[in-house]
């Protein structure tokens, strides 16, 4: 076993972005913070890889599903990071009868270290 731990903020950015849904506000996203390098995986390796401390930000501007984050959120908060949505309110689970969506579908969302988007995200 080794402890893992969300990364400070260093000079250069690495985001994991998704391939598949890729979207205009993700590239505006990356583009407005300064990230150059961007990896493409799957949804829960990404939460992961900013545990992990090898990567910085998760940004996500198209839908997923509770159980595609659930666990890997779960892995990042434990490694001392949080998901928030694009208002900066924690990313909740249990959403039903949603007026806009689908029970338990996601809005999107940013997840990062801790305090992230506070503390000098761009």
């Amino acid at each position: 076993r080794r402890p893992i731990g969300c990364r400070s903020r260093g000079s250069a950015l690495t985001a994991v972005a998704s391939r598949s849904h890729d979207t205009p506000e993700t590239a505006r996203f990356l583009d407005d913070h300064g990230i150059d390098a961007c990896t493409a995986i799957g949804s829960s390796l990404k939460f992961c890889l900013v545990a992990e401390g090898l990567a910085d930000v998760y940004p996500r501007f198209s839908r997923t599903m509770e159980w595609d984050t659930a666990a890997g959120d779960a892995v990042l908060r434990a490694a001392g990071g949080e998901t928030r949505m694009l208002d900066g309110t924690p990313l909740t689970y249990g959403k039903r009868n949603q007026p806009h969506d689908a029970d338990f579908a996601n809005p999107n969302f940013i997840a990062a270290r801790t305090g992230w988007s506070s503390g000098g995200g761009n």
